[in-house]
């Protein structure tokens, strides 16, 4: 068994033991096509938009906390992701990239 790390030294080890991450352009187009496979049906397109009413769609009161608003916004960041990795992916090869 390893002793535990210090610092920020687990920040630093390395994760391709398990973990799919893409770590190039061809990768993270890959990983567009996936959730585009995955949400672009009548069923994904339901709960991509059942997950937008929850988050984007909700407003919160003059009342709610900078806890709850930082909580909030984790929500929303994480449902525009996964709909522009959507986007993207379904756009097929030629709308791959963001054009500025």
């Amino acid at each position: 068994m390893n002793p535990p790390s210090q610092g920020w030294d687990w920040f630093d080890t390395d994760r391709s033991s398990g973990e799919a991450q893409p770590s190039n352009e061809a990768g993270e187009a890959e990983l567009a096509t996936v959730f585009a496979r995955c949400f672009v049906s009548a069923d994904g397109r339901q709960v991509l938009g059942h997950l937008r009413r929850l988050t984007i769609e909700k407003a919160l009161g003059p009342q709610a906390s900078e806890a709850l608003m930082r909580y909030a916004e984790g929500q929303r960041q994480l449902v525009l992701y996964v709909e522009a990795l959507v986007a993207k992916g379904a756009g097929g090869p030629h709308n791959r990239k963001r054009e500025t």
